[in-house]
Order: C-alpha cells, then sequence, then structure tokens
C-alpha cells in the first residue's frame, strides 16, 4: 500500500491574501499530538496577491501547497483541494485560526469511535493575548455552535468536558468529515455559495443521509476574531447579511420538503431578525438594525425563491437518499 493510502487524515487550509495568519496557523497544525507521518497539511491557496504561497513555499516545506489559478471562494477552493487529498478523514481549517495539539487526535477519535459520525466539529475559543503558547493552556470552557429554533447559527459557552454531542450544524471554519461519504454527498461545499451558510448546508445533508454530526468538546480551535465580533453597518456589511439571509433560505429550502419548508418558513424569517441579539450592538443601535433587517429579510427571500429552480435538482437528490421521514429537520429545529 502506498503512502498516499496510508495517510490517516488530510488538514485543508484554503487562504487569500491571509499571509499575517499563516505563521501560527500551519505551524499549529504541523504540530499535532500524532506521527507527522500519518496526516498531511495542504495549503491551498486562492490566487492571493500577498505572496501566501510563496511564504508557505519558503518557510513551510511540509505543507503540500496547491496554487489555485483563480480565487474560487472558500467553498469551491476547499472542494478542489479535497478532491487531491490523500487522508481517511478530511479536516478544513481556517486560515485565522490556531488549534491545541489534541484538536486533530480527538476529532478523529470522534469518527472511530462511532461508525454513524461522518462530520464532526470542535469546541471554539476567541486566541487572546496569549499567542501561539495559548495552545497549550489549560481550558475548561469553548464554545459550541448550533442551529437554533429559528435556523441560525448561536454560540452557546460550553464546559469542555464530556462526550460527543450530535449537532445540525457543522462548523466549516474548523471540521472534519469521512472520504467514505464523498461519493453520497456530492460535493463538500455548495460552489454557488461562494460564502456563508455552506457548512450549515453540509451539517444537513450529512444529517439527511442518516448519518450523524458531532461537536467535540475535548478538541479545541482558537479562532483571531471572537463570535460576537462587532458589526459595522457598511456596504460590506450588508452585503454579508443579504448572503447569509439569503444563502439560509437556499439551504432549508435544499434541504426540505415542500410543506416542510413551508411550515418552517415563518420561524426562519423571524431567525433573520433575532439573530440581532447575538452580535452585542446595544439596545438601540440593535432595534434599528432589527427593524431594517425585515424588509431586508423580505427582499432576501425573494432573491431566494428566485434561484430556487437552480437548486430543484440538488433537491431532489438530497430528499430522495434520505431514509429521514418528512418533517424530521422542522422537528429537529422544534426541539433547540
Amino acid at each position: 500500500m502506498s503512502q498516499k493510502q496510508e495517510l490517516l487524515a488530510s488538514v485543508i487550509v484554503v487562504g487569500y491574501n491571509d499571509k499575517k495568519y499563516l505563521q501560527g496557523c500551519l505551524s499549529s497544525l504541523l504540530d499535532q499530538d500524532m506521527p507527522a507521518e500519518s496526516y498531511e497539511v495542504i495549503y491551498a491557496d486562492n490566487a492571493s496577491t500577498d505572496d501566501s504561497a510563496g511564504y508557505v513555499a519558503q518557510h513551510f516545506p511540509a505543507v503540500r501547497l496547491i496554487k489555485l489559478a483563480r480565487n474560487w471562494g472558500f467553498a469551491e477552493g476547499n472542494n478542489r483541494a479535497a478532491a487531491q487529498a490523500h487522508g481517511r478523514y478530511i479536516a478544513f481549517q481556517n486560515a485565522d485560526t490556531i488549534t491545541h495539539r489534541r484538536w486533530l487526535p480527538e476529532l478523529i477519535q470522534a469518527m472511530q469511535d462511532n461508525p454513524q459520525v461522518k462530520g464532526c466539529h470542535p469546541a471554539g475559543r476567541p486566541l487572546n493575548f496569549g499567542g501561539y503558547n495559548e495552545r497549550e493552556a489549560h481550558i475548561e470552557q469553548g464554545i459550541m455552535c448550533e442551529l437554533t429554533t429559528s435556523g441560525y447559527v448561536d454560540f452557546k459557552s460550553v464546559p469542555l468536558s464530556g462526550k460527543p454531542v450530535p449537532t445540525l450544524f457543522i462548523a466549516g471554519g474548523s471540521m472534519m468529515i469521512d472520504r467514505e461519504i464523498m461519493d453520497q454527498i456530492d460535493y463538500v461545499f455548495d460552489p454557488t455559495y461562494f460564502i456563508y451558510n455552506e457548512d450549515t448546508d453540509l451539517g444537513l445533508r450529512i444529517n439527511n443521509l442518516g448519518y450523524q454530526v458531532v461537536f467535540v468538546p475535548s478538541a479545541v480551535a482558537y479562532h483571531q476574531r471572537h463570535p460576537s465580533r462587532r458589526v459595522l453597518l457598511n456596504k460590506k456589511s450588508l452585503r454579508m447579511a443579504f448572503l447569509v439571509t439569503r444563502n439560509r433560505f437556499i439551504t432549508f429550502y435544499k434541504n426540505m420538503y415542500g410543506l416542510e419548508f413551508m411550515l418552517a418558513l415563518p420561524q426562519l424569517m423571524v431567525g433573520s431578525v433575532a439573530k440581532v441579539r447575538s452580535l452585542n450592538l446595544g439596545l438601540v443601535r440593535g432595534t434599528i438594525y432589527a427593524l431594517g433587517l425585515i424588509p431586508y429579510t423580505l427582499i432576501s427571500l425573494l432573491l431566494a425563491v428566485w434561484k430556487f429552480p437552480r437548486y430543484a435538482g440538488q433537491r431532489r437528490r438530497i430528499l430522495n437518499s434520505s431514509p429521514r421521514g418528512r418533517f424530521w429537520l422542522l422537528q429537529e429545529l422544534w426541539k433547540r
């Protein structure tokens, strides 16, 4: 058996002008608490203009470098890198992160302990003043990401102890999937999204196949930005809010039956506005932002519906391959 076939895991980092983060990120990934020859680290460069690729080639010869001809975005960039990965388990990590030394082995262990688990994600921690050395510190609390009743992603501080917890969501910034389901899911991240909600879609598609996605509290990834980061009301944030909202409607349409989606629609619309409470904007600013999101949500829904025919084929494949009964996803949302 060749070395490529024997690899236990592949860790993929897709970057675009992220040179300032790569020293910490790649160093931490190469320093995991498992044999270096058992996994590979891949850096896929989305045609950066800050010489990220050259920096990796010079300073990280142990990292496999993939130079993409253009900026494919997060979704397709990861898909193209995954197509060239050699590991049984494929992990995806944002460039602006640092991982704990037990991050990779704990994710792998969660997959190996339960054959029904085909996707998993770690606890998140903000990367504070401890810098790179913070990954060695003893920690007791971390952030768990999961969908709420209203279908948006919320962040909850939880103890970093106990067994893995089944989730609908899988955190795209740090996650792992089992290569064995690649043929069943067709693609890892939906390339038509370019960015935002492709991880929600992946988590739902894995669940729709009858498998489990789990949150692994014993695995930890540190992020340069806290989940409750400040939001500025500018052109960039407005575009982000539109893409997040539109893609969320598309995601649930793809993973639900028609009547199920119609029944879920009111709570999904409420979720687009209710998410403001997780942004720490303050009462006055938060109220103004929420009121502005009401027409914004309606416009996003109309533009999502306009795109629904484009996703009809994907939706049929997802639902036809699902062993779960009708309304299972709606029932799961109601439990949260």
